[in-house]
């Protein structure tokens, strides 16, 4: 078979010929029914850029650039069968040169495009006057409805923005009152996995000629990316991404809501969806995910707590962090509210720490790019916050490391919710936790580990028990106001000072291995 260059090549107008109006696909916008290419296929011709620009800025996951590069590639292939002319640009330079080169060469009066939803894309197109951006709707709200919700300074809450979102788009809703009953059913969703019900067998994606292409094309040119190329099976075509949907919505999902915060030694990813790269990419409509499960609980084949819990991640928590994104974008780039200066550990780069919790889930992102979203939060962010990890470093670290990580979903994540480094914007409360929590959650990632989250003093101890005592009283003064933090605070005064003797002393241990000092 023909190498994807020769085979997009056929594709290719002379310069001068074929139609008079071009669009510019980014790579997150490969949605099938893609609003700017409606129409008549012959009469829209498809701008495509993969430039070496952007992995030249980080170390991208090898699975993420592969995952990437195949899907714009395939979708690239697919459009060109339904009859669109397509220019797929390969280029050195930064989107806004690449697209001027393509502009150039072939006589183009004018692209359109959507905004991009990554900030470091957008304002360079932005510059483009031959480019109008028209606003990007392919996430459920628009962006009227977030300073609707929240006209002044202050505090953003996610249940309230939940809520309006439910009414607006009538998910889950029954007589203008929330299904069942409740808006959040979050309280049914933390029970521990002990192997019962078995994770049913997920859908495997084997490499076509396309991504195998890709894969040595990374493995050449990005050979000191972050984690490793082998094994990749994520989806790279809206059909894949639609079967793995399938497989979700009818073995998956009636079991997503009880353990959607549990962790398992031998099974990352228990009974989430893993969608949300192909959601990032466009393959997937969020809204008709929702809609799917709400199907499904309406047909009596899924229980309210899941779908409710599934449809709250995405409509609620997805869209909200985009637009706390954008309101506080500036704020972000520099966001460091506990003045946390270690650099992120060496741990996070496959180097053993010993704690079973954190390197069993660098092991599976390493391999895979991915864990779900208790991992990333009580496990990777929760020690980074409770070590003084700088939340800019962290966030970095997750936006290369996870093949989901978008500048607009995983800032908000990591420097808000993860690390507190915003102050509150979001989330009124560090997230942050002893090892007792880890055990409860994960019973079989503790079973296998070296420290014990029952001792609370000593080598042996769960160094998440030290470090999190250790944080509390390094930030007293900061949470003494904040009535969510008062219960921790009461018992860390009742704390003897020879416990916590004990714990300053192995939070400094463990801070100085974090940083490299041994």
């Amino acid at each position: 078979m023909a190498g994807f260059y020769e085979r997009i090549g056929r594709h290719r107008p002379r310069p001068g010929r074929g139609p008079r109006r071009w669009v510019f696909l980014p790579y997150d916008q490969l949605r099938p029914d893609h609003p700017l290419l409606e129409g008549p296929p012959h009469e829209t011709g498809v701008v495509y850029v993969e430039t070496a620009a952007k992995p030249a800025r980080r170390p991208y996951h090898k699975q993420k650039l592969v995952l990437l590069l195949s899907a714009m590639r395939h979708d690239a292939l697919e459009r060109a069968r339904r009859g669109h002319p397509v220019l797929y640009r390969f280029s050195e330079r930064w989107y806004d040169g690449a697209l001027d080169e393509v502009r150039s060469e072939f006589g183009l009066e004018t692209l359109e495009a959507l905004a991009p939803a990554e900030a470091e894309v957008r304002p360079p197109l932005q510059s483009l006057a031959w480019l109008p951006l028209h606003p990007n709707t392919l996430f459920i709200t628009d962006t009227d409805c977030y300073p609707s919700l929240f006209p002044k300074p202050g505090s953003r809450l996610l249940e309230r923005f939940y809520r309006a979102a439910r009414k607006t788009t009538g998910l889950l809703m029954d007589d203008g009152r929330p299904a069942g009953g409740e808006w959040n059913l979050d309280k049914e969703n933390r029970q521990t996995w002990r192997g019962d019900p078995p994770v049913p067998k997920r859908p495997s994606f084997e490499m076509d000629a396309v991504t195998r292409e890709v894969r040595d094309l990374v493995e050449e040119r990005y050979a000191n990316g972050f984690g490793t190329s082998a094994g990749f099976d994520w989806p790279v075509t809206a059909e894949d991404a639609h079967r793995l949907a399938d497989h979700f919505f009818a073995e998956v999902l009636p079991h997503f809501g009880p353990f959607e915060d549990a962790m398992a030694d031998d099974e990352p990813a228990l009974f989430h969806s893993l969608l949300s790269a192909s959601i990032n990419l466009g393959h997937l409509d969020p809204l008709d995910l929702c809609r799917r499960a709400e199907a499904r609980y309406r047909k009596e084949s899924a229980p309210l707590a899941s779908v409710e819990g599934f449809v709250r991640q995405i409509l609620g928590w997805r869209e909200f962090v985009r637009h706390v994104y954008e309101e506080h974008r500036a704020e972000y780039a520099e966001a460091n509210a506990l003045r946390a200066t270690l650099p992120v550990p060496a741990w996070y780069w496959g180097e053993p720490s010993g704690m079973r919790c954190l390197d069993r889930t660098v092991e599976q992102v390493l391999a895979t790019g991915h864990s779900h979203h208790i991992a990333r939060l009580m496990v990777l962010s929760n020690l980074a916050t409770l070590l003084g990890v700088d939340p800019q470093a962290l966030n970095h670290w997750f936006w290369i490391a996870y093949v989901d990580a978008y500048e607009w979903v995983v800032t908000p994540n990591v420097v808000g919710m993860g690390t507190f480094g915003d102050g509150g914007i979001f989330a009124t409360k560090p997230y942050v936790s002893s090892g007792k929590y880890i055990q409860r959650m994960g019973p079989t990632l503790c079973a296998a580990c070296r420290f014990d989250p029952k001792r609370s003093e000593g080598e042996k101890a769960c160094p998440f028990n030290h470090l999190y005592w250790d944080f509390l009283a390094r930030n007293r003064a900061r949470f003494e106001k904040n009535p969510r933090m008062s219960i921790p605070l009461s018992s860390l005064r009742r704390l003897s000072k020879t416990v916590m003797d004990d714990h300053h002393h192995h939070a400094r241990t463990w801070q100085a291995r974090a940083a490299g000092r041994r």
